[in-house]
């Protein structure tokens, strides 16, 4: 009986002791591909003192600890059938039929709350995000920039019904209080959700990732297109076709959860028949991730496209599109990340 209970303890010590060592001999690699993210570097003691020092350190083993992706993995498996749940840091939500969700939002970690028509802006916000849009404009119209705003409707706005139950839209979340102020403004979540009816089996979105896929980005740069035609009548229709092929793994939602070899996803590509004859020639675009998958359209618009990182470069001044002769000016968000909308931007706009 007293060997039975030394067992836990002494295994315990066994697994810490044998990982303790691994810890030190396995190479530290600088990427983990398969969360996606740079990996912590070795602790240097600076001036932030004692705490920040020992919380590098805690980072630096977590980032390197032996195998563990494979014991995120194994844990996320685990909860998954017991409990229909996974533990990415309460980030990822397993929907029906294996589709993922992103719960996060940049104001609000919990993300889906928002989109069940929780914490709407109050008036001041609200108000700051329409000065700031019908500034922009303004400035642009007097300019001869055309403005345009493309908000990335997140994937729970367009494909609610594979949530689980308990997440329920009561009623307007944020996103409906931007179109609702400024009814001009490119309404994709509309143009969606009205194409997911005509033609409900194409998808639109990855069921295991955050972002849109291809047919998706097309229909945002056609919303684009047609906002364009009136200064550009030149930019025809394009014609394209569909490609979709099924890929044996997940994308970055199951990578937060080290389970991208468990998942399938359909991989979507537009292709074009025919080029525009004649291009508008620059677009400068503030942007995030979500554009990536807008490229290849864009590229049958535009000759020349500048790419302002949201968070890095932010909204350029009054000067940088007046140097860089710039035809059309975009901002593009995913709804998540709306609530830099609320910044402030360059006084010069008001001039």
């Amino acid at each position: 009986m007293r060997n039975i209970k030394n067992i836990l303890p002494i295994s315990f010590l066994l697994f810490i002791g044998i990982h303790g060592l691994l810890f030190f001999v396995l190479k530290k690699e600088p990427i983990d591909f398969i969360q996606n993210k740079e990996n912590a570097t070795l602790p240097v003691y600076d001036t932030n003192g004692v705490t920040v020092y020992f919380k590098k350190w805690f980072h630096y083993i977590e980032d390197h600890f032996p195998f563990k992706n494979d014991y995120i993995s194994l844990s996320n498996k685990t909860r998954g059938i017991i409990l229909n749940s996974f533990n990415a840091k309460d980030k990822v939500v397993l929907g029906k039929n294996n589709w993922l969700y992103y719960n996060a939002c940049i104001y609000d970690d919990n993300g889906l709350n928002e989109f069940c028509g929780f914490n709407k802006w109050d008036t001041q916000q609200l108000n700051k995000v329409i000065e700031n849009l019908k500034t922009l404009k303004k400035w642009c119209g007097k300019n001869n920039i055309n403005f345009e705003v493309i908000l990335c409707p997140n994937k729970q706005s367009i494909y609610p019904e594979y949530l689980p139950n308990v997440y329920e839209k009561n009623s307007d979340n944020r996103y409906e209080q931007i179109t609702k102020a400024l009814p001009d403004i490119i309404n994709l979540k509309s143009i969606f959700q009205s194409e997911k009816t005509k033609n409900p089996k194409q998808l639109l979105y990855y069921k295991t990732d955050t972002h849109w896929n291809e047919y998706g980005a097309w229909f945002a740069t056609k919303a684009l297109q047609e906002r364009l035609l009136g200064s550009f009548p030149f930019i025809d229709d394009l014609s394209y076709t569909l490609k979709d092929s099924l890929v044996n793994h997940g994308n970055d939602l199951a990578n937060m959860l080290s389970l991208s070899n468990n998942y399938c996803d359909t991989f979507c590509i537009v292709k074009f028949k025919n080029k525009n004859p004649q291009k508008i020639n620059h677009l400068v675009v503030v942007s995030d991730s979500f554009l990536g998958s807008m490229e290849s359209s864009l590229n049958q618009l535009f000759t020349k496209i500048t790419t302002r990182h949201l968070y890095n470069d932010g909204i350029p001044s009054p000067q940088y599109l007046l140097e860089n002769k710039t035809d059309v000016f975009v901002i593009e968000l995913v709804e998540r990340y709306k609530e830099l909308l609320t910044g402030n931007i360059s006084p010069d706009y008001y001039k």
